[in-house]
């Protein structure tokens, strides 16, 4: 499914309405986020806070024919990853709960599914999943990193490891 990139900046002044931020969460929760950049600047309307937010869309013809492919990734996966997969589902529900977004701003499935296939061994991996932008590699993982982590200690310590 192609993914049509789109940019919309908002600008957040610190003694201004908190209207621009609710229509900031709004969109955010609205809209399937690639990136966020967040930057201080004092420009001709003061100073506040800039926000480029990247933010993906499909094409409708795509989007129709996906809509009826989607991926059931207990036939993509074997059991063992499966049960991965849904340990990392338990951790980014908990994460996008805390944080109060959408579960797939945090990772899609599609990202969990590449880091069952091949588990990072450092941020550097994380960073290499195809459509994790570096703004969400800083943002979760180290998180999902240390997941990774301990559960290679916690089979190694079962005697479980591969």
């Amino acid at each position: 499914m192609p993914l049509l990139t789109q940019y919309r900046t908002f600008f957040i002044s610190p003694f201004g309405e908190s209207s621009v931020c609710d229509e900031l969460n709004r969109f955010l929760s609205a809209n399937r986020i690639v990136n966020v950049e967040k930057r201080i600047i004092d420009g001709e309307r003061g100073t506040g806070w800039l926000f480029l937010v990247e933010y993906g869309g499909t094409d409708s013809k795509s989007a129709a024919q996906s809509s009826s492919s989607r991926v059931d990734y207990r036939e993509v996966l074997n059991e063992q990853e499966f049960a991965l997969f849904d340990k990392l589902r338990q951790l980014r529900k908990e994460i996008a709960d805390t944080q109060k977004v959408p579960p797939y701003v945090v990772f899609n499935n599609e990202h969990l599914a590449s880091m069952v296939k091949t588990p990072p061994a450092s941020l550097k991996d994380i960073a290499k999943i195809p459509g994790v932008g570096e703004a969400k590699m800083k943002q979760y993982g180290e998180v999902f990193l240390k997941f990774f982590i301990d559960n290679h200690i916690e089979e190694t310590e079962n005697g479980t490891a591969k």
